[in-house]
Protein backbone atom coordinates (compact mmCIF):
# COMPACT_ATOMS: atom_id res chain seq x y z
CA UNK A 1 0.00 0.00 0.00
CA UNK A 2 1.36 3.44 -0.95
CA UNK A 3 2.21 6.11 1.61
CA UNK A 4 -0.63 8.21 0.19
CA UNK A 5 -3.16 5.43 0.79
CA UNK A 6 -1.82 4.92 4.30
CA UNK A 7 -2.23 8.62 4.96
CA UNK A 8 -5.82 8.61 3.67
CA UNK A 9 -6.64 5.58 5.76
CA UNK A 10 -5.26 7.26 8.85
CA UNK A 11 -7.24 10.39 8.09
CA UNK A 12 -10.49 8.44 7.88
CA UNK A 13 -9.88 6.93 11.29
CA UNK A 14 -9.45 10.38 12.78
CA UNK A 15 -12.74 11.82 11.50
CA UNK A 16 -15.12 13.22 14.07
CA UNK A 17 -18.83 12.65 14.57
CA UNK A 18 -19.37 16.27 13.51
CA UNK A 19 -17.96 15.27 10.10
CA UNK A 20 -20.77 12.76 9.56
CA UNK A 21 -22.65 12.95 6.27
CA UNK A 22 -25.92 13.95 7.98
CA UNK A 23 -24.26 16.84 9.79
CA UNK A 24 -22.79 18.13 6.54
CA UNK A 25 -26.23 17.96 4.97
CA UNK A 26 -27.69 19.82 7.93
CA UNK A 27 -24.93 22.44 7.69
CA UNK A 28 -26.09 23.14 4.14
CA UNK A 29 -29.73 23.29 5.24
CA UNK A 30 -28.92 25.70 8.05
CA UNK A 31 -27.02 27.88 5.60
CA UNK A 32 -30.13 27.90 3.42
CA UNK A 33 -32.23 29.03 6.37
CA UNK A 34 -29.68 31.77 7.11
CA UNK A 35 -29.77 32.98 3.50
CA UNK A 36 -33.55 32.98 3.59
CA UNK A 37 -33.50 34.96 6.84
CA UNK A 38 -31.19 37.54 5.25
CA UNK A 39 -33.59 37.95 2.31
CA UNK A 40 -36.48 38.44 4.69
CA UNK A 41 -34.52 41.13 6.57
CA UNK A 42 -34.08 43.01 3.29
CA UNK A 43 -37.79 42.65 2.51
CA UNK A 44 -38.66 44.13 5.92
CA UNK A 45 -36.58 47.18 5.10
CA UNK A 46 -38.63 47.53 1.92
CA UNK A 47 -41.88 47.50 3.88
CA UNK A 48 -42.90 43.82 3.85
CA UNK A 49 -43.17 41.93 7.14
CA UNK A 50 -45.12 39.03 8.56
CA UNK A 51 -45.68 38.07 12.23
CA UNK A 52 -45.57 34.42 11.18
CA UNK A 53 -42.16 34.83 9.55
CA UNK A 54 -40.91 36.84 12.53
CA UNK A 55 -41.92 34.03 14.89
CA UNK A 56 -40.52 31.34 12.59
CA UNK A 57 -37.12 33.00 12.32
CA UNK A 58 -37.02 33.63 16.06
CA UNK A 59 -37.55 29.91 16.62
CA UNK A 60 -35.01 29.22 13.90
CA UNK A 61 -32.34 31.01 15.92
CA UNK A 62 -33.13 28.72 18.84
CA UNK A 63 -32.99 25.69 16.54
CA UNK A 64 -29.61 26.76 15.14
CA UNK A 65 -28.24 27.07 18.66
CA UNK A 66 -29.53 23.61 19.58
CA UNK A 67 -28.12 22.17 16.36
CA UNK A 68 -24.69 23.61 17.14
CA UNK A 69 -24.81 21.83 20.51
CA UNK A 70 -26.03 18.59 18.93
CA UNK A 71 -23.19 18.68 16.44
CA UNK A 72 -20.38 19.37 18.91
CA UNK A 73 -21.43 17.53 22.08
CA UNK A 74 -21.14 13.86 20.94
CA UNK A 75 -17.44 14.25 20.08
CA UNK A 76 -16.71 16.04 23.33
CA UNK A 77 -18.68 13.43 25.25
CA UNK A 78 -16.72 10.55 23.74
CA UNK A 79 -13.44 12.41 24.28
CA UNK A 80 -14.14 12.60 28.01
CA UNK A 81 -16.11 9.45 28.74
CA UNK A 82 -15.50 6.65 26.20
CA UNK A 83 -12.36 5.53 28.03
CA UNK A 84 -14.53 5.32 31.17
CA UNK A 85 -17.16 3.14 29.50
CA UNK A 86 -19.78 5.67 28.37
CA UNK A 87 -20.45 6.65 24.75
CA UNK A 88 -22.76 9.02 22.91
CA UNK A 89 -25.58 7.48 20.90
CA UNK A 90 -28.46 8.79 18.81
CA UNK A 91 -31.26 8.43 21.39
CA UNK A 92 -29.26 9.48 24.45
CA UNK A 93 -30.44 12.81 25.87
CA UNK A 94 -28.44 15.67 24.38
CA UNK A 95 -29.14 17.72 27.52
CA UNK A 96 -27.60 14.96 29.65
CA UNK A 97 -24.52 14.72 27.42
CA UNK A 98 -24.10 18.50 27.41
CA UNK A 99 -24.42 18.64 31.22
CA UNK A 100 -21.77 15.95 31.61
CA UNK A 101 -19.40 17.63 29.15
CA UNK A 102 -19.79 20.94 30.97
CA UNK A 103 -19.01 19.26 34.31
CA UNK A 104 -15.96 17.52 32.86
CA UNK A 105 -14.68 20.75 31.31
CA UNK A 106 -15.15 22.43 34.71
CA UNK A 107 -12.88 19.82 36.30
CA UNK A 108 -15.71 17.79 37.83
CA UNK A 109 -15.49 14.38 36.11
CA UNK A 110 -16.81 12.48 39.15
CA UNK A 111 -19.93 14.63 39.26
CA UNK A 112 -20.39 14.03 35.52
CA UNK A 113 -20.20 10.26 35.94
CA UNK A 114 -22.60 10.44 38.87
CA UNK A 115 -25.11 12.23 36.63
CA UNK A 116 -24.79 9.39 34.11
CA UNK A 117 -25.25 6.75 36.80
CA UNK A 118 -28.34 8.54 38.11
CA UNK A 119 -29.83 8.67 34.62
CA UNK A 120 -29.26 4.98 33.92
CA UNK A 121 -30.72 3.95 37.29
CA UNK A 122 -33.89 6.02 36.90
CA UNK A 123 -36.77 3.90 35.63
CA UNK A 124 -38.67 6.85 34.16
CA UNK A 125 -35.61 8.18 32.33
CA UNK A 126 -34.66 4.90 30.65
CA UNK A 127 -38.14 3.43 30.06
CA UNK A 128 -38.44 4.97 26.58
CA UNK A 129 -34.98 3.70 25.56
CA UNK A 130 -35.73 0.21 26.89
CA UNK A 131 -39.04 0.08 25.01
CA UNK A 132 -37.33 1.05 21.74
CA UNK A 133 -34.71 -1.65 22.28
CA UNK A 134 -37.25 -4.40 22.98
CA UNK A 135 -39.11 -3.45 19.78
CA UNK A 136 -36.12 -4.41 17.60
CA UNK A 137 -36.91 -7.74 15.94
CA UNK A 138 -33.64 -9.45 16.91
CA UNK A 139 -34.07 -8.40 20.53
CA UNK A 140 -37.69 -9.42 21.07
CA UNK A 141 -36.91 -13.01 22.12
CA UNK A 142 -34.76 -11.49 24.89
CA UNK A 143 -37.45 -9.19 26.24
CA UNK A 144 -38.32 -11.22 29.35
CA UNK A 145 -34.64 -11.71 30.22
CA UNK A 146 -34.09 -7.97 29.68
CA UNK A 147 -36.93 -7.06 32.05
CA UNK A 148 -35.51 -9.41 34.68
CA UNK A 149 -32.05 -7.88 34.31
CA UNK A 150 -33.55 -4.41 34.50
CA UNK A 151 -35.40 -5.20 37.72
CA UNK A 152 -32.18 -6.57 39.22
CA UNK A 153 -30.34 -3.42 38.11
CA UNK A 154 -32.92 -0.98 39.46
CA UNK A 155 -33.12 -2.83 42.77
CA UNK A 156 -29.37 -2.96 43.36
CA UNK A 157 -28.83 -6.64 42.55
CA UNK A 158 -25.80 -5.89 40.40
CA UNK A 159 -24.31 -9.36 40.89
CA UNK A 160 -27.21 -10.57 38.71
CA UNK A 161 -27.80 -7.63 36.34
CA UNK A 162 -24.21 -7.28 35.06
CA UNK A 163 -23.77 -10.85 33.71
CA UNK A 164 -27.26 -10.70 32.18
CA UNK A 165 -26.55 -7.40 30.42
CA UNK A 166 -23.28 -8.79 29.04
CA UNK A 167 -25.05 -11.92 27.78
CA UNK A 168 -27.77 -9.80 26.16
CA UNK A 169 -25.17 -7.59 24.48
CA UNK A 170 -23.31 -10.54 22.97
CA UNK A 171 -26.40 -12.43 21.86
CA UNK A 172 -28.12 -9.39 20.36
CA UNK A 173 -25.08 -8.45 18.28
CA UNK A 174 -24.69 -12.08 17.21
CA UNK A 175 -28.24 -12.18 15.87
CA UNK A 176 -27.75 -8.91 13.97
CA UNK A 177 -24.23 -9.57 12.64
CA UNK A 178 -23.69 -13.33 13.02
CA UNK A 179 -20.69 -12.54 15.22
CA UNK A 180 -20.69 -11.63 18.89
CA UNK A 181 -19.96 -8.20 20.35
CA UNK A 182 -16.89 -9.54 22.15
CA UNK A 183 -15.42 -11.41 19.18
CA UNK A 184 -12.00 -10.13 18.15
CA UNK A 185 -13.00 -9.76 14.48
CA UNK A 186 -16.32 -7.97 15.01
CA UNK A 187 -16.72 -4.77 12.97
CA UNK A 188 -18.97 -2.29 14.74
CA UNK A 189 -18.31 0.95 12.83
CA UNK A 190 -21.24 2.12 10.72
CA UNK A 191 -21.20 5.05 8.28
CA UNK A 192 -22.97 8.28 9.27
CA UNK A 193 -23.83 7.28 12.84
CA UNK A 194 -23.14 8.45 16.37
CA UNK A 195 -23.28 5.20 18.36
CA UNK A 196 -21.30 3.25 15.76
CA UNK A 197 -18.73 5.93 15.03
CA UNK A 198 -15.15 4.75 15.49
CA UNK A 199 -14.98 6.72 18.75
CA UNK A 200 -18.03 4.89 20.13
CA UNK A 201 -18.99 1.22 20.25
CA UNK A 202 -15.79 -0.03 18.65
CA UNK A 203 -13.74 1.81 21.24
CA UNK A 204 -15.57 0.53 24.30
CA UNK A 205 -15.68 -2.99 22.83
CA UNK A 206 -11.91 -3.08 23.01
CA UNK A 207 -11.99 -1.82 26.60
CA UNK A 208 -14.69 -4.25 27.78
CA UNK A 209 -12.98 -7.13 25.96
CA UNK A 210 -9.60 -6.73 27.66
CA UNK A 211 -7.88 -9.91 28.80
CA UNK A 212 -8.23 -10.40 32.56
CA UNK A 213 -5.97 -13.26 33.63
CA UNK A 214 -5.61 -12.57 37.33
CA UNK A 215 -8.28 -13.27 39.95
CA UNK A 216 -8.92 -10.17 42.05
CA UNK A 217 -11.46 -9.03 44.63
CA UNK A 218 -10.67 -5.38 43.95
CA UNK A 219 -13.70 -3.35 42.88
CA UNK A 220 -13.75 -2.54 39.17
CA UNK A 221 -15.67 0.25 37.43
CA UNK A 222 -15.77 -1.16 33.89
CA UNK A 223 -17.75 -4.21 32.69
CA UNK A 224 -14.78 -6.36 31.68
CA UNK A 225 -16.53 -9.24 30.00
CA UNK A 226 -13.74 -11.81 30.28
CA UNK A 227 -12.95 -11.05 33.89
CA UNK A 228 -16.60 -11.11 34.97
CA UNK A 229 -17.97 -14.10 33.05
CA UNK A 230 -14.81 -16.16 33.60
CA UNK A 231 -14.88 -15.52 37.33
CA UNK A 232 -11.69 -13.44 37.62
CA UNK A 233 -13.04 -9.95 38.41
CA UNK A 234 -14.94 -10.69 41.61
CA UNK A 235 -15.53 -7.04 42.49
CA UNK A 236 -17.85 -6.31 39.57
CA UNK A 237 -21.17 -6.04 41.42
CA UNK A 238 -21.59 -2.28 41.65
CA UNK A 239 -23.80 0.39 40.12
CA UNK A 240 -21.12 1.84 37.81
CA UNK A 241 -20.43 -1.47 36.08
CA UNK A 242 -24.13 -2.27 35.75
CA UNK A 243 -25.06 1.20 34.45
CA UNK A 244 -22.28 1.14 31.85
CA UNK A 245 -23.29 -2.30 30.63
CA UNK A 246 -26.92 -1.13 30.34
CA UNK A 247 -25.88 2.07 28.55
CA UNK A 248 -23.89 0.06 26.00
CA UNK A 249 -26.82 -2.30 25.45
CA UNK A 250 -29.16 0.63 24.81
CA UNK A 251 -26.63 2.18 22.41
CA UNK A 252 -26.63 -1.07 20.43
CA UNK A 253 -30.27 -0.47 19.59
CA UNK A 254 -29.28 2.59 17.53
CA UNK A 255 -26.42 0.60 15.97
CA UNK A 256 -28.77 -2.23 14.96
CA UNK A 257 -31.32 0.14 13.43
CA UNK A 258 -28.66 1.79 11.26
CA UNK A 259 -27.41 -1.60 10.07
CA UNK A 260 -30.99 -2.58 9.19
CA UNK A 261 -31.20 0.71 7.29
CA UNK A 262 -28.29 -0.46 5.13
CA UNK A 263 -25.61 1.92 6.42
CA UNK A 264 -22.88 -0.60 7.23
CA UNK A 265 -20.35 -0.92 4.43
CA UNK A 266 -21.29 2.46 2.97
CA UNK A 267 -18.52 5.05 2.58
CA UNK A 268 -20.22 7.88 0.72
CA UNK A 269 -18.55 11.27 0.64
CA UNK A 270 -20.71 14.35 0.92
CA UNK A 271 -21.18 16.24 -2.34
CA UNK A 272 -22.70 19.74 -2.04
CA UNK A 273 -26.03 19.97 -3.87
CA UNK A 274 -26.68 22.05 -6.97
CA UNK A 275 -28.66 25.31 -6.49
CA UNK A 276 -31.81 23.55 -7.74
CA UNK A 277 -31.32 20.67 -5.32
CA UNK A 278 -30.66 23.14 -2.50
CA UNK A 279 -34.00 24.86 -3.08
CA UNK A 280 -35.83 21.52 -3.14
CA UNK A 281 -34.12 20.33 0.05
CA UNK A 282 -34.78 23.62 1.78
CA UNK A 283 -38.49 23.36 1.01
CA UNK A 284 -38.56 19.82 2.39
CA UNK A 285 -36.59 20.87 5.46
CA UNK A 286 -38.93 23.79 6.16
CA UNK A 287 -41.89 21.41 6.00
CA UNK A 288 -40.15 18.97 8.36
CA UNK A 289 -39.11 21.78 10.68
CA UNK A 290 -42.69 23.06 10.87
CA UNK A 291 -43.85 19.53 11.68
CA UNK A 292 -41.29 19.24 14.49
CA UNK A 293 -42.47 22.56 15.96
CA UNK A 294 -46.06 21.29 16.05
CA UNK A 295 -44.97 18.09 17.72
CA UNK A 296 -42.94 20.06 20.25
CA UNK A 297 -46.01 22.14 21.14
CA UNK A 298 -47.96 18.99 21.94
CA UNK A 299 -45.09 17.63 24.02
CA UNK A 300 -44.88 20.84 26.02
CA UNK A 301 -48.65 20.96 26.55
CA UNK A 302 -48.87 17.38 27.79
CA UNK A 303 -49.59 16.86 31.46
CA UNK A 304 -49.58 13.65 33.46
CA UNK A 305 -53.07 12.71 34.61
CA UNK A 306 -53.67 11.87 38.24
CA UNK A 307 -56.43 9.26 38.12
CA UNK A 308 -57.90 7.24 40.98
CA UNK A 309 -59.48 4.03 39.76
CA UNK A 310 -62.88 3.60 41.38
CA UNK A 311 -63.37 7.35 41.72
CA UNK A 312 -62.38 9.06 38.47
CA UNK A 313 -63.05 5.99 36.34
CA UNK A 314 -64.76 2.68 37.15
CA UNK A 315 -62.78 -0.44 37.99
CA UNK A 316 -64.88 -2.16 35.34
CA UNK A 317 -67.59 -0.88 33.04
CA UNK A 318 -68.74 -0.37 29.49
CA UNK A 319 -66.19 1.08 27.10
CA UNK A 320 -68.30 4.25 26.97
CA UNK A 321 -67.35 4.86 30.62
CA UNK A 322 -63.73 5.54 29.62
CA UNK A 323 -62.42 8.54 27.73
CA UNK A 324 -61.90 8.33 23.99
CA UNK A 325 -58.39 7.50 22.82
CA UNK A 326 -57.13 6.71 26.35
CA UNK A 327 -54.84 3.86 27.43
CA UNK A 328 -57.37 2.58 29.95
CA UNK A 329 -60.05 2.29 27.27
CA UNK A 330 -57.59 0.40 25.07
CA UNK A 331 -56.89 -2.08 27.89
CA UNK A 332 -60.59 -2.60 28.63
CA UNK A 333 -61.10 -3.27 24.92
CA UNK A 334 -58.17 -5.71 24.92
CA UNK A 335 -59.55 -7.59 27.94
CA UNK A 336 -62.96 -7.78 26.30
CA UNK A 337 -61.37 -9.36 23.21
CA UNK A 338 -59.69 -11.95 25.46
CA UNK A 339 -62.99 -12.66 27.24
CA UNK A 340 -64.92 -13.27 24.02
CA UNK A 341 -61.89 -14.97 22.44
CA UNK A 342 -61.62 -12.64 19.48
CA UNK A 343 -57.94 -13.35 18.87
CA UNK A 344 -57.83 -11.59 15.52
CA UNK A 345 -58.82 -8.24 17.04
CA UNK A 346 -56.54 -8.92 20.03
CA UNK A 347 -53.57 -9.55 17.75
CA UNK A 348 -54.06 -6.20 16.03
CA UNK A 349 -53.60 -4.38 19.35
CA UNK A 350 -50.30 -6.01 20.31
CA UNK A 351 -46.79 -4.73 19.74
CA UNK A 352 -45.81 -8.32 19.03
CA UNK A 353 -47.82 -8.36 15.80
CA UNK A 354 -44.79 -6.90 14.00
CA UNK A 355 -42.87 -10.08 14.70
CA UNK A 356 -45.32 -12.28 12.82
CA UNK A 357 -45.89 -12.56 9.09
CA UNK A 358 -49.57 -11.80 9.52
CA UNK A 359 -52.20 -10.98 12.12
CA UNK A 360 -53.73 -14.35 11.30
CA UNK A 361 -50.58 -16.21 12.42
CA UNK A 362 -50.39 -14.23 15.67
CA UNK A 363 -54.08 -14.89 16.29
CA UNK A 364 -53.38 -18.60 15.90
CA UNK A 365 -50.58 -18.40 18.47
CA UNK A 366 -52.86 -16.53 20.88
CA UNK A 367 -55.51 -19.21 20.48
CA UNK A 368 -52.93 -21.82 21.54
CA UNK A 369 -51.77 -19.73 24.51
CA UNK A 370 -55.27 -19.28 25.93
CA UNK A 371 -56.37 -22.83 25.25
CA UNK A 372 -57.89 -24.36 28.37
CA UNK A 373 -58.12 -21.00 30.13
CA UNK A 374 -60.91 -18.49 30.18
CA UNK A 375 -60.81 -14.90 31.40
CA UNK A 376 -63.91 -14.80 33.61
CA UNK A 377 -63.40 -11.44 35.32
CA UNK A 378 -61.06 -8.47 35.39
CA UNK A 379 -60.71 -4.98 36.80
CA UNK A 380 -58.47 -1.94 36.65
CA UNK A 381 -56.21 -1.27 39.63
CA UNK A 382 -53.97 1.68 38.71
CA UNK A 383 -53.08 3.87 35.74
CA UNK A 384 -49.71 5.54 35.30
CA UNK A 385 -48.99 8.10 32.57
CA UNK A 386 -45.20 7.76 32.27
CA UNK A 387 -44.72 10.05 29.27
CA UNK A 388 -46.68 11.75 26.51
CA UNK A 389 -46.71 8.53 24.48
CA UNK A 390 -46.33 5.91 27.22
CA UNK A 391 -48.69 4.64 29.91
CA UNK A 392 -48.90 1.60 32.17
CA UNK A 393 -52.17 0.06 33.30
CA UNK A 394 -52.20 -2.26 36.30
CA UNK A 395 -54.97 -4.88 36.31
CA UNK A 396 -56.28 -7.86 38.22
CA UNK A 397 -57.32 -10.75 35.99
CA UNK A 398 -59.16 -13.92 36.99
CA UNK A 399 -58.68 -16.95 34.76
CA UNK A 400 -60.64 -20.16 35.04
CA UNK A 401 -59.10 -23.54 34.30
CA UNK A 402 -61.70 -25.18 32.08
CA UNK A 403 -60.71 -28.73 32.99
CA UNK A 404 -62.05 -28.44 36.54
CA UNK A 405 -63.44 -24.91 36.92
CA UNK A 406 -60.76 -23.78 39.37
CA UNK A 407 -59.58 -20.18 39.21
CA UNK A 408 -56.36 -18.20 39.54
CA UNK A 409 -55.78 -14.47 39.99
CA UNK A 410 -53.17 -12.90 37.73
CA UNK A 411 -51.96 -9.40 38.68
CA UNK A 412 -50.64 -7.96 35.44
CA UNK A 413 -49.34 -4.57 34.31
CA UNK A 414 -49.75 -3.69 30.65
CA UNK A 415 -47.43 -1.17 29.01
CA UNK A 416 -48.88 0.87 26.16
CA UNK A 417 -47.32 3.17 23.59
CA UNK A 418 -49.20 5.66 21.43
CA UNK A 419 -47.91 4.97 17.91
CA UNK A 420 -48.51 6.05 14.34
CA UNK A 421 -48.88 3.56 11.50
CA UNK A 422 -45.11 3.27 11.16
CA UNK A 423 -44.65 2.36 14.82
CA UNK A 424 -43.24 5.73 15.89
CA UNK A 425 -44.18 7.11 19.34
CA UNK A 426 -46.51 10.10 18.99
CA UNK A 427 -47.47 12.71 21.62
CA UNK A 428 -51.12 12.31 22.52
CA UNK A 429 -53.37 14.45 20.37
CA UNK A 430 -50.65 15.31 17.87
CA UNK A 431 -52.12 13.24 15.06
CA UNK A 432 -54.10 10.07 14.48
CA UNK A 433 -52.48 7.16 16.25
CA UNK A 434 -53.44 4.17 18.36
CA UNK A 435 -52.47 2.56 21.62
CA UNK A 436 -50.33 -0.52 21.05
CA UNK A 437 -49.97 -2.91 23.97
CA UNK A 438 -46.78 -4.61 25.05
CA UNK A 439 -48.25 -7.81 26.43
CA UNK A 440 -46.02 -10.81 27.08
CA UNK A 441 -48.92 -13.14 26.37
CA UNK A 442 -46.58 -16.14 26.16
CA UNK A 443 -46.23 -16.44 29.93
CA UNK A 444 -50.02 -16.85 30.19
CA UNK A 445 -49.35 -20.30 28.79
CA UNK A 446 -47.41 -21.22 31.90
CA UNK A 447 -49.78 -19.94 34.57
CA UNK A 448 -49.55 -22.51 37.33
CA UNK A 449 -53.11 -22.89 38.50
CA UNK A 450 -52.37 -25.52 41.14
CA UNK A 451 -49.86 -23.19 42.82
CA UNK A 452 -52.66 -20.86 43.83
CA UNK A 453 -55.09 -23.48 45.00
CA UNK A 454 -53.38 -24.29 48.30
Amino acid sequence: MSKKNNKNKKKKKQTKIKDNYSFKEMDMTMQGYTDMQALYSVSKQLGYSSPQFDDAFKQLEEAKSKYKTLKIVPDRFNDFFAKKGWIAFETLSVNLMEKCVNLAEAGKPKEAEQALVEFFTNRDEISFLVTRLTNVEEFRPRRTLMLNALEDHLNGRYYASVPLFLMLIDGFVNDVKRIGFFADKVQLDVWDTIAAHSSGLGRIQKIFNKSRKKTTEEEITLPFRNGILHGRDLGYANVQVSAKALSSLLALRDWAIEIKNGKQGVDKEYVPPTPEESIERLATSIEGYTEKLRQRDYLQAWQRRELTVGEDIPVKGDLSAYGDDTPEKAIMQLLDYITVRNYGKLAMMLEFNRKYDSVKKLAGKLREVFEGKKLVDYKLVNIYDNASAVSEVETELIFEYEADGKQVTDNRTFRLMYQDEEGNPIPRGYKDAEWMVTFDFRNIEYLNFQKFLG
